[in-house]
């Protein structure tokens, strides 16, 4: 049926109904009204408002005469003992009271003195006091009409604000007569007494609340929830429903079951616009994240589908940073697994994921509800899939025979790839730490691929632990790409010596700043007995951007201050070049007392450790833990580890790649253990694996006037006489390519002839 607009109603059959409409909607969303009033003008506002008025005032009228041809007693005499009883408070209440105040909100509060009308009526038992009522409403009528025309004297629209008022009246009307409800039977203490009185203002206050609709809400919600009857219920359909509705977040989520979208949609509405049923709708929309969680395949999304849990800090929504938290951690660990492809290592990391959901469960019971059961069920779900996970590593492992845990690439991660510490360099770095006075600087020199940025990754662990590391690498463009870069980057750094605060920048640009700060880190350090070693990894790149005009020399100077003057911070700088080929700054002179500590090739004894006891350092497993990877020394074959390491020259970078290509073969093989036959294999393999850093290593370093030539005469023979030029017989002994036999040269490093001869 299509309703008449408000400013279009009259008196016929359609029109009624329209405003029986209107008065509903009065009724259940006054603020739908109260929005279509602003665009009327004020006496349109105002007809309307008065048509409703005359199209409600029927209904009021024949419900007051019906109520006093039914309770008007008809002999006073004969029903004065009924009139007496206590009990008659109680039946005034339930069949008088509760039904017109019910009634008087549906005909949308605009005739509120009517209540006291009805509440003298119990007292005389006449009709005339609906009289005295009326007036006494037109009392508060020219009340409300004064305080109407100051408040909107200004633009005069005072029938508009009538009409505004009257709308306000659905809600402050029925509180007002609640209050006179009390009061009169409180005050007046007449017919039913003060008992009476209160009863009616118990009436008004259920009127207010809606408290009617708890009887009918029940059957919603009890014995089980009934979801797809929710669009029936009152929260649905009146808005001023004040007093919550116990176990209604029940209903939303089986509405939420019957309707996914409505459901939701339906549960965000009543979080932004109904504040009496927030409470319920939050508990609904925790409960269902949760169940969205417990059905998510990708346990390393749970932290993101579970970012719009509600927040606050009363009741359950105080719990849920703790929660978050321990789903971050969860997710954290589960993507640091998909990052893993080796059976080897995710065997012990998805062990470590199943336990901490397990911890995870019995944790998050101490929550409050919904957050305890509902997350408890969703970690149940979570566990099954990690176990899966961590039964599928086993297996993997399994059919592999040999774990691969060598990797020939970048630094290596102690944690997850075969790593043996060099004793030797952290020995002589930890000696130059202890001094009294401080040190005076580290130059940390090494060719490529010998280890230094693995020196340098895994430094902290083998140090004592007032020691601690930070590492800036110059080829990150955050270093490099100004000072002012290059100083917030040192600043980060430095920060890491604190890891639970925030990082502070300089507070000047430029070099001035950056002193400030390391000022200010040495004070602190000195104060808490601490000592901050502050690597630079591949600074030959300052030297580089020296050359080309991004830094100033006076980066050099302020380095060489720093040194001398911060003693609690240990400057190392690392690189694959020796300090006397930077040509762009006098280095020698600015780190004249740097001491400079040179990281060797493996020694057979290094070569041993890491073959054998690859994860000996990881803190996968604990110490003395059967399944930690071992290998026999039979795996590699009759002498072949002594091979692998004559084959490598003892260059940390190749032994790797030599052992990750021999367990290649392994495992793609039958044979348990490797013969001199794999052992040739493997090397003809690795090369071509290995072609890029073999290639950089031999050619793209022979910069000088005949190197390459020299070197690519080992194509051919296996010794030659060291050449006459001193410039390149430094090179090539400083490159560690060559070593002298009976006064000959041939190639130190066997693997890289062999490259020569096949590739180069």
């Amino acid at each position: 049926m299509t309703f008449r607009l408000l400013d279009r109603l009259g008196f016929g059959w359609s029109s009624h109904i329209s405003a029986l409409y209107w008065l509903g909607l009065l009724y259940r969303r006054p603020a739908n009204i109260r929005d279509m009033l602003g665009e009327f003008r004020p006496l349109g506002a105002g007809l309307a408002g008065l048509t409703l008025l005359l199209h409600a005032l029927p209904y009021v009228v024949v419900l007051n005469l019906t109520l006093v041809i039914m309770l008007g007693p008809a002999n006073r005499d004969e029903n004065q003992a009924f009139w007496n009883e206590s009990h008659f408070q109680w039946f005034s209440f339930f069949a008088f009271g509760l039904p017109f105040t019910v009634f008087f909100t549906v005909a949308t509060g605009i005739a509120v003195a009517i209540v006291v009308a009805i509440a003298l009526r119990t007292a005389r038992g006449t009709a005339g006091a609906i009289a005295i009522g009326i007036a006494f409403g037109i009392l508060i009528g020219i009340a409300n009409f004064t305080d109407i025309w100051t408040a909107t004297a200004v633009d005069g629209a005072i029938l508009s604000a009538i009409v505004v008022e009257i709308v306000d009246g659905v809600a402050d009307g029925v509180a007002f007569g609640t209050v006179v409800g009390v009061a009169v039977g409180i005050v007046g203490g007449i017919g039913g007494g003060t008992a009476g009185g209160i009863g009616f203002g118990i009436a008004g206050w259920i009127v207010y609340t809606r408290s009617y609709y708890l009887p009918a809400h029940l059957l919603y919600v009890w014995p089980v929830a009934h979801g797809r009857w929710y669009q029936n219920h009152p929260v649905a359909w009146d808005d001023l429903c004040s007093l919550p509705f116990p176990w209604l977040d029940r209903l939303l989520i089986a509405y939420a079951d019957f309707d996914s979208q409505l459901g939701r949609r339906e549960i965000e509405r009543l979080i932004n616009s109904y504040p009496s049923q927030r409470t319920a709708a939050l508990r609904a929309r925790t409960t269902l994240l949760a169940r969205d969680a417990a059905k998510q395949p990708l346990l390393s999304r749970l932290d993101l589908d579970t970012a719009s849990l509600p927040k606050g800090t009363k009741g359950f929504l105080a719990d849920i940073p703790r929660l978050r938290q321990m789903i971050a951690e969860i997710a954290a660990q589960q993507r640091q697994i998909d990052l893993i492809a080796r059976p080897v290592f995710r065997e012990p990391m998805a062990h470590l994921l199943s336990l901490q959901i397990e911890t995870f469960i019995a944790n998050v019971a101490g929550l409050r509800e919904p957050l305890a059961a509902e997350f408890r069920a969703a970690a149940r779900h979570w566990l099954v899939i990690a176990d899966r996970q961590w039964q599928e590593a086993q297996a993997a492992m399994a059919r592999s025979p040999t774990q691969q845990v060598f990797r020939a690439g970048d630094p290596v991660d102690r944690a997850q790839e075969a790593f043996v510490p060099r004793m030797e360099v952290t020995g002589d770095v930890e000696r130059q730490l202890m001094l009294a006075t401080g040190c005076p600087g580290l130059v940390l020199y090494g060719r490529r691929r010998t280890g230094k940025s693995t020196i340098l990754r895994n430094l902290d662990q083998f140090l004592p632990r007032h020691a601690h590391v930070a590492s800036l690498s110059m080829q990150d463009p955050e270093a490099f790409t100004s000072l002012d870069f290059f100083a917030r980057r040192i600043a980060t750094a430095v920060a890491t010596a604190w890891p639970d605060e925030a990082a502070s920048l300089p507070e000047q640009p430029g070099l001035p700043g950056l002193f400030a700060l390391l000022g200010r880190a040495n004070q602190r350090l000195l104060a808490e007995n601490r000592r901050l070693l502050l690597a630079i990894d591949e600074y030959e790149l300052i030297d580089q951007k020296i050359g080309e005009g991004v830094f100033a020399e006076d980066l050099l100077a302020t380095l060489r201050e720093s040194i001398q003057t911060h003693r609690r911070i240990v400057w190392i700088f690392a690189g694959s070049h020796d300090i006397t080929e930077l040509t762009h700054a006098p280095w020698t002179s600015y780190l004249v007392s740097a001491r400079t500590i040179e990281v060797p090739l493996f020694t057979p004894a290094e070569t041993r450790a890491l073959l054998t006891e690859p994860l000996r350092y990881s803190p996968l497993w604990q110490k003395d833990d059967p399944k930690r990877p071992r290998f026999a020394p039979a795996l590699w074959g009759e002498n072949g580890i002594e091979r692998i390491h004559a084959e490598a020259g003892g260059w940390p970078h190749l032994v790797q790649l030599i052992a990750e290509t021999v367990v290649d073969l392994l495992n793609e093989g039958t044979a348990p253990n490797a013969d001199a036959a794999l052992l040739e294999r493997a090397l003809d393999k690795a090369i071509i694996s290995g072609d890029t850093v073999l290639r950089e290593l031999v050619q793209r370093e022979s910069r000088l006037p005949g190197e390459w030539d020299y070197i690519r005469a080992f194509q051919r023979v296996d010794t030659q006489p060291p050449p006459e030029d001193e410039t390149l017989h430094r090179s090539l002994r400083r490159r560690l390519l060559v070593t002298e036999d009976n006064g000959l040269w041939r190639m130190r490093v066997p693997l890289m002839q062999r490259w020569l001869r096949q590739r180069g």
